[in-house]
């Protein structure tokens, strides 16, 4: 039986390659974005290669975009048995924290944190009636000289909280479901600007790594998975 995946941000970067190594993997992909010609492209794209691919509209930002695309797959694809929340904005991520304004991080809490949130929670029934899984695409939050984006680390930070904290009651209420992080480490993607160097991945580097993860037949819930395997101690921010 063919599973289907929802991946959040696939028009472009990890997303699309996650969508990608999932569908040469036999996953039905629905592709969620909030630019429908960029998220019309990548599924036509995904297409041509033999993908069984289906473009879902949603904006993270906007709460009637979210509660549209779920109603979608509520009544389109009850059989989800995946999400990925991968959509993600930066922010200003040279600018020292101290210097942010309050709208400038909650344009990036809005997207990364409640948006996100607002998704998985209202995806949780039809989840949970397939064994489901949802994983996070998330960073590193420990101090660090070479890497110190305000806003995004914030961000980040309280999604992992918010995974875990549902992983446990996911535990303690005995359901099936299962929630945990994956941190790909550094990649070069618009989102970084396209930073190249010896500790970057390539995309398609990142993708294979995730859904090695995916596939690897285990269970890793409320886990918060490095990109060499090893998993995180979220609470010291080391691995």
């Amino acid at each position: 039986m063919t599973k289907k995946v929802f991946i959040t941000g696939a028009n472009k970067g990890i997303g699309k390659e996650i969508a990608y190594q999932m569908g040469e993997n036999g996953w039905t992909i629905l592709l969620g974005a909030r630019d429908a010609s960029r998220g019309l492209a990548a599924t036509d794209e995904l297409k041509t290669k033999g993908i069984d691919a289906t473009y879902v509209n949603i904006d993270l930002q906007n709460h009637e975009t979210i509660s549209a695309a779920v109603n979608t797959i509520k009544s389109e694809h009850p059989d989800l048995a995946m999400l990925i929340n991968n959509a993600a904005i930066p922010g200003d991520m040279r600018k020292p924290g101290s210097e942010f304004t309050v709208n400038e991080l909650r344009e990036v809490m809005e997207t990364n944190v409640f948006g996100t949130f607002d998704l998985t929670q209202q995806l949780l029934p039809t989840l949970e009636a397939n064994n489901g899984r949802i994983l996070n695409i998330t960073i590193p939050i420990g101090m660090s000289d070479f890497f110190n984006p305000f806003a995004y680390k914030t961000s980040k930070a309280a999604l992992n909280a918010m995974m875990q904290s549902f992983a446990q009651n996911f535990i303690t209420a005995e359901k099936s479901l299962e929630i945990f992080g994956i941190m790909p480490g550094g990649v070069t993607t618009d989102l970084n600007g396209n930073m190249t160097g010896d500790f970057m991945k390539t995309v398609p580097e990142a993708g294979k790594l995730i859904t090695d993860i995916i596939f690897d037949g285990k269970n890793h819930n409320s886990e918060i998975i490095n990109f060499n395997g090893k998993t995180a101690d979220y609470n010291g921010g080391l691995f």
